[in-house]
């Protein structure tokens, strides 16, 4: 299972949002399986997907972020 953390900031924060994620995560020593940025017109949603649970809620937690789970039972 995975476990989805999703941060959403103002467009025009970017560079700093980013940079202070990665930062975060070396710092934890955290290493998620995903880590990606989606723009919209107003807004960035930087999306990363952890393998385990703490880590999703610690990030989550660190960023104000919202964390949520896929399962595998698509692949079904």
């Amino acid at each position: 299972m995975l476990y989805v953390v999703e941060v959403r900031r103002q467009r025009e924060y970017l560079a700093k949002v980013m940079s202070g994620i990665r930062e975060w995560l070396d710092a934890q020593r955290f290493d998620p399986q995903s880590f990606r940025c989606n723009m919209q017109e107003e807004t960035l949603t930087v999306r990363l997907e952890f393998n385990a649970e703490a880590e999703a809620v610690a990030c989550a937690s660190a960023f104000g972020g919202q964390v949520s789970s896929i399962g595998d039972s698509f692949l079904a």
